[in-house]
């Protein structure tokens, strides 16, 4: 079975698709709940034995995993797919302004963060993945079948 990572700035989309593919069925998993450590410098990582123990016991069907953390290539040998969701920064900052499921993002220093992390670590993203979505004019329902004509 596929194990296909999904991942990119706040605001691009991760979670809604994790959503509507739960809904169809598939297993999903948002790695900011419960997979996540502090690193030595207090930065949040994805915590590495309980991302290998995920990866390891899902055999028995598809996984979707999203989540965005500079560790995260670590793990890139292990996963089927990965896939970056972009949008452009205007729509990140309105879609994170509309949402009702996390706060993040609403604050101006997490703004500022955001923009910085448009500007700085999305260059970064973009070297790595095995395909890259724009979602600022896709619906969650078009992301969503073509990560699972990935499988």
């Amino acid at each position: 079975m596929s194990v296909i990572f999904i991942t990119g700035l706040s605001g691009v989309g991760k979670s809604s698709v994790l959503n509507h593919l739960e809904k169809k069925n598939y297993k999903t998993v948002d790695l900011d709940n419960g997979y996540m450590t502090l690193g030595e410098t207090g930065e949040r990582l994805l915590d590495e034995e309980k991302i290998m123990d995920l990866i390891a016991n899902h055999q028995e069907t598809d996984l979707f995993l999203a989540g965005t953390e500079s560790n995260q290539g670590t793990f890139y040998p292990h996963f089927d797919q990965v896939v970056l969701l972009t949008a452009d920064l205007e729509t990140m900052l309105a879609r994170i302004e509309q949402r009702t499921t996390n706060d993040y993002g609403k604050s101006p220093v997490e703004r500022a963060q955001i923009i910085k992390s448009f500007h700085e670590v999305l260059p970064l993203l973009k070297e790595r993945p095995d395909l890259i979505i724009d979602s600022t004019s896709k619906t969650i329902e078009e992301i969503s079948e073509q990560l699972i004509d990935l499988l």
